[in-house]
């Protein structure tokens, strides 16, 4: 799902994606494959987020049950 700028700007989409100055190289990119790096990126960020939740509950899991709630809010989940 491209923002808002992404049809108008691909360079915004990747700037978004980048967090901070693109590398000459990715600017240099045309705005089709600019758009599918975006996209690349943000299906990748997705999938980290995912699996760092995944690998965060099954630590959890070997925490006595007692201490989940305490961890859990200490971590702020």
């Amino acid at each position: 799902m491209a923002d808002e700028h992404s049809a108008t700007d691909p360079g915004a989409a990747l700037r978004a994606q980048f967090r901070g100055p693109l590398p000459p190289a990715v600017m240099a990119l045309p705005p089709a494959d600019a758009l599918d790096l975006a996209d690349a990126l943000r299906a990748a960020r997705r999938r980290q987020a995912r699996h760092l939740g995944e690998a965060t509950e099954e630590s959890l899991g070997q925490l006595p049950r007692l201490l989940r709630p305490l961890v859990r809010r200490a971590i702020g989940l």
